[in-house]
């Protein structure tokens, strides 16, 4: 594993603004296909460290979202209209309530590590709400999740750097907690926010 990790450190070293980009594209492409970016945003904290790591999974978060935000505006509205209404029936009641309460929706699908936030820019695309609200709002909201799991990626590379397999154990199973408690209770109330029965 250590070799595997100098190898990747020396890839990143020798194509310092190669890497990143392609990281973002990548990222863009998990969003537009409807499947969860957490796995990126840890590896930017493993293949970037703290620092590094977040700004560079802040600005493929950020393009995401806006690339999806802009598919389900403009090109493919309504095949995308009828996918996810097919696929989520409570969007219905989701965009109703986007017109009175954006901010605090685009806020609980960020903060929410269970929902894939870069992928609801296609269920924002189709309420009435301003690109750029809902860009800014959802950089905002996204920073804790961001720094929870890049920093989760930053802390497992040292740990396995040190040996420390029980440490690891440990991180990754506090992150699983933390994501069920954080995501269930945030679900809850979004479900109240929008006014439908959690779970129905």
């Amino acid at each position: 594993m250590e070799h595997y990790l100098t190898y990747l450190q020396q890839v990143l070293f020798s194509y310092p603004l190669v890497a990143p980009i392609i990281f973002i594209i990548i990222n863009i492409l998990i969003a537009v296909f409807f499947l969860p970016c957490s796995p990126m945003t840890l590896m930017a904290g493993v293949l970037w460290g703290g620092v590094s790591g977040f700004l560079i999974s802040m600005i493929a978060s950020i393009l995401a979202s806006a690339t999806t935000f802009y598919l389900s505006r403009s090109f493919f509205q309504n095949r995308i209209a009828s996918f996810i209404q097919r696929r989520y029936p409570k969007v219905s009641e989701l965009l109703i309530q986007i017109a009175n309460h954006d901010w605090k929706i685009i806020g609980l699908t960020q903060i929410n590590p269970l929902m894939p936030a870069s992928t609801l820019g296609y269920v924002f695309g189709l309420s009435e709400i301003k690109f750029s609200r809902y860009i800014i709002c959802s950089a905002i909201f996204m920073i804790p999740l961001q720094l929870l799991f890049v920093m989760t990626g930053h802390s497992v590379i040292s740990l396995i750097a040190s040996g420390n397999h029980l440490g690891l154990v440990l991180s990754l199973i506090a992150l699983i907690v933390i994501i069920h408690l954080c995501g269930k209770s945030i679900y809850k109330k979004l479900c109240c926010l929008i006014g439908v029965k959690n779970g129905s």
